[in-house]
């Protein structure tokens, strides 16, 4: 299948990332927690909010539809699913792990990975879906699909974060996160030398997404600087507008999809 390499190219692309972002943090002279939360928000991004509706978007759209067919789309809902589902497994074991775990160890991280509810959930999650358990069927439905506590945290701490002037934590995790990471997947695509055109596309623009807003729940759970998080997304949101706009001209460039 043309997705089977995203799996793969995901998984070299958080890595690449977090260990840039480690290299940059050290060279500005973070340490602790604003180390592993400038990792977390230069590494993972809102490819749930964001980036699955950009590309649901762009291919439903000319050049890439026209006369109600859109040749294109079901290639790239396919990717964008996939890398959707390994960027919220790695929010939700390492993104919180950088801002929850106390301690820089591996043998601190991993105990606190397995701590996280989120690592049984996607076992659940995988159960279920290979169970072909109807979950609407059920009397959890109910209390899934009227589930908002986590955005009412969430759009609480944006309200109370003073906006002031970008600092260099800011703009740093910014420019990592809207303009490296693009760079590193432009890079894997290149290397790996597989992609198709429509892959290739999604995987860039998903590359270029701003910084995750899940963030900010585990930053104000955990009390690990979440004025500064919610800052950080904030700003890496609003430069986005005009960088994702850029991504996504690049990107049909670089790799054209003929249609």
């Amino acid at each position: 299948a043309a997705t089977a390499i995203l799996l793969p190219a995901g998984i070299a692309l958080l890595l690449t990332d977090s260990a840039a972002a480690y290299l940059i943090a050290k060279a500005l002279g973070f340490t602790g927690d604003e180390k592993n939360t400038f990792r977390a928000l230069s590494t993972l991004s809102n490819a749930g909010q964001i980036g699955i509706a950009l590309i649901l978007m762009i291919f439903s759209h000319p050049p890439y539809a026209s006369d109600g067919a859109a040749p294109c789309l079901d290639e790239a809902r396919g990717a964008i699913v996939l890398l959707l589902i390994l960027m919220n497994i790695a929010i939700n074991t390492v993104g919180a792990s950088l801002l929850g775990a106390k301690g820089n160890s591996l043998s601190s991280t991993v105990k606190f990975i397995i701590s996280m509810p989120a690592v049984y959930a996607i076992f659940a999650a995988a159960a279920v879906r290979m169970g072909g358990i109807a979950l609407e069927q059920t009397f959890l439905w109910p209390v899934l699909s009227h589930f908002t506590g986590a955005f009412i945290i969430l759009t609480t701490q944006l309200h109370r974060t003073p906006i002031g002037k970008p600092d260099l934590f800011t703009i740093g995790t910014s420019i990592n996160k809207l303009f490296l990471s693009p760079l590193i997947a432009f890079a894997i695509i290149m290397l790996a030398g597989v992609f198709t055109p429509v892959t290739a596309q999604v995987f860039f623009i998903y590359a270029a997404v701003p910084s995750s807003f899940s963030l900010i729940l585990f930053a104000v759970d955990y009390n690990c600087c979440p004025h500064r998080v919610a800052k950080s997304i904030l700003y890496s949101s609003a430069f986005g507008l005009v960088t994702l706009t850029c991504a996504i001209r690049l990107a049909q460039y670089l790799f054209p999809a003929g249609v």
